[in-house]
């Protein structure tokens, strides 16, 4: 009995580990696309973006005015997760799933490269500060509630069966580590984009 019932976990388990190395694979397409396509029009833009962070490291620099909208900073960590959840519920949802998690990998590759192409020698420490918060800790967790939501969409939004239980405790978990990162990103990350930006 026991024997049947470890088999038929990993039955189960398998088409999930399948799926999920297929999310990560369209967000490796994105995250290619968005190298490729900054370095394609890469031209004058180093210039532009280091006036665009000398003018961001005036900003910060007026104490209150400098701290980000709280608003602005939720709606970076949380419109992606929150949409992918949502169309786990949608009948279309399998087909935009994919899509939003290859837009999501183009936007944050697009914007890394952006700053590791900066002229000034610090665009990697830039791009670490700026985004390796949300590499670190957001994309795993848009990883995590992009198979949950894929798993829903497929069973159909009346489906009987249900995503397993650990995996729904997972979701819950990463929209509680979104909501910290959101956090940081509001009164650490500025403070540590001012040390690097300021002579």
């Amino acid at each position: 009995m026991n024997m049947r019932k470890k088999r038929h976990r990993a039955q189960a388990s398998t088409p999930q580990s399948f799926r999920m190395v297929m999310l990560c694979a369209f967000f490796a397409v994105g995250i290619v696309a968005g190298h490729v396509v900054q370095y394609a029009l890469m031209g004058d833009s180093s210039e532009e973006l280091s006036s665009y962070l000398q003018g961001y490291a005036a900003v910060l620099t007026q104490e209150a005015e400098g701290m980000p909208s709280a608003l602005r900073v939720l709606s970076v960590y949380l419109r992606d997760p929150l949409l992918l959840f949502l169309l786990g519920y949608c009948t279309f949802g399998a087909a935009a799933i994919p899509m939003v998690c290859i837009f999501h990998g183009f936007t944050l590759s697009f914007a890394v490269s952006c700053f590791s192409f900066l002229s000034n020698g610090k665009g990697p420490l830039l791009a670490l500060a700026a985004f390796g918060l949300r590499g670190v800790a957001a994309l795993p967790c848009m990883l995590i509630i992009a198979q949950y939501s894929f798993e829903k969409a497929l069973d159909g939004p009346g489906g009987g069966s249900r995503p397993p239980r650990l995996l729904r405790r997972r979701v819950l978990v990463c929209f509680a580590v979104l909501l910290l990162c959101a956090l940081l990103e509001i009164t650490v990350i500025p403070k540590l984009l001012l040390l690097l930006i300021t002579p």
